[in-house]
């Protein structure tokens, strides 16, 4: 209950400093200089005594000269979020933020952070009702978040010159896949004095349609072994041309420089023309990896395949081959591309996994499943337990 109450207070402050651009709050020793005003007030005005009335306007002014100061920071400060580099779940992350100081007069103690909202995502389950009737769908809308904002740590600059720009580095570490659309920059400082922490929070709107939203790519999971595992047992086909390989691919004539022992006597004898041997290239099978979600699957244990189907994909890839992602509602075609990578990642970001049927592949193409909550697994030539996102597996 108390957790609740605080999450709607801290929501309705939220919502309060939105409409208001502003939030201000008194630090710990700025609590005891408003204990001392008032105390000192209350004395001078009681006693009347000159002194206290003196102590009383300087405590006053410093209050006053503290707002004014650091309003000049705040209007002074500048943010515009720059384009970030690719970002994974559970990892710690750099969001680079542009800090423009656009007066003239410097900028102190300015402290940078971001808040985020997570755009929620709609998964369906299928259960069985107990008396046998027909199967019940349920749909149930997770976040890879918190409920509210989530805010990113925060980075410190001790001076902006006036007209001068920096970059900084805002810490944050994604916890979960997905969009995450910005909500709002922050600038802060608690400077010169240190009584009150002020906020002057900036609308995203001004920003690029491509930054106001955030993708975060499946967590990385080690998957090395698995790849070379996979590749051990699906072995290689045909190519299609000339290569290093032991099948006979064609004849040519002899040319300078080719190897005596590949000529071809036989024909050479029938014809009387010098030809020679080319064998065919091999190379490994185009392979599909699908994420295969059964109806008992839990939310942790899906996460936890999403990141092996992402991670498994970026291996195979870089190892040079031909590698696609398939799911319920999601088909990217086996590829060996230099984009192919950030296209399956990307689908798998926005993904929400369910059950249902899969879309069909090209025959001959080696489908690896990886399975949760006993999916089926008919038509996978291999099948693979998710990895979780703190360890490693085998198939």
């Amino acid at each position: 209950m108390i957790s609740l109450l605080q999450r709607l207070w801290r929501a309705l402050v939220d919502e309060l400093a939105r409409g208001s651009r502003r939030r201000l709050r008194p630090t710990s020793s700025g609590r005891w200089v408003l204990f001392l005003a008032l105390v000192t007030g209350f004395a001078a005005m009681n006693t009347g005594n000159n002194l206290l009335f003196f102590g009383w306007g300087l405590v006053l002014s410093a209050i006053v000269v503290s707002g004014i100061l650091s309003e000049s920071t705040l209007q002074a400060a500048t943010p515009t979020l720059l384009p970030p580099d690719e970002l994974r779940a559970l990892r710690d992350e750099r969001l680079p933020v542009r800090l423009d100081n656009t007066r003239r007069v410097p900028a102190f103690g300015v402290g940078l952070s971001l808040t985020l909202r997570a755009r929620a995502t709609t998964s369906t389950t299928t259960s069985t009702a107990g008396d046998g009737r027909a199967p019940a769908t349920t749909t149930k809308t997770t976040t890879g978040e918190a409920p509210g904002v989530e805010r990113t740590g925060a980075t410190f600059e001790l001076r902006l010159s006036p007209g001068a720009s920096c970059t900084a580095r805002v810490p944050w570490r994604p916890r979960q896949r997905g969009v995450v659309k910005v909500d709002s920059l922050r600038v802060a400082t608690a400077a010169p004095f240190g009584f009150f922490s002020k906020e002057r929070i900036f609308d995203p709107s001004r920003l690029p349609p491509a930054l106001r939203s955030l993708v975060v790519l499946p967590a990385r999971v080690d998957t090395r072994a698995l790849g070379h595992a996979l590749w051990a047992r699906l072995g290689e086909q045909p190519a299609g041309r000339a290569g290093a390989g032991d099948e006979l691919f064609s004849l040519r004539p002899y040319r300078s420089g080719d190897d005596p022992r590949r000529i071809a006597w036989r024909r050479v004898a029938s014809t009387g023309r010098v030809v020679v041997r080319e064998h065919e290239a091999t190379q490994s099978r185009e392979l599909v990896v699908d994420l295969r979600v059964g109806a008992s699957a839990r939310e942790e244990d899906v996460e936890d395949a999403v990141a092996t189907v992402g991670s498994l994909v970026e291996d195979l890839l870089e190892d040079g081959h031909s590698v696609g992602v398939r799911a319920r509602g999601l088909l990217v075609p086996p590829d060996r591309s230099p984009r192919q990578r950030d296209a399956c990642l990307r689908a798998l970001a926005t993904l929400a996994p369910r059950p249902g049927a899969l879309d069909p592949v090209a025959r001959g193409v080696a489908i690896v499943a990886v399975v949760v909550g006993a999916a089926d697994v008919e038509g996978a030539d291999v099948v693979v337990a998710p990895v979780p996102r703190d360890g490693g597996g085998a198939p």
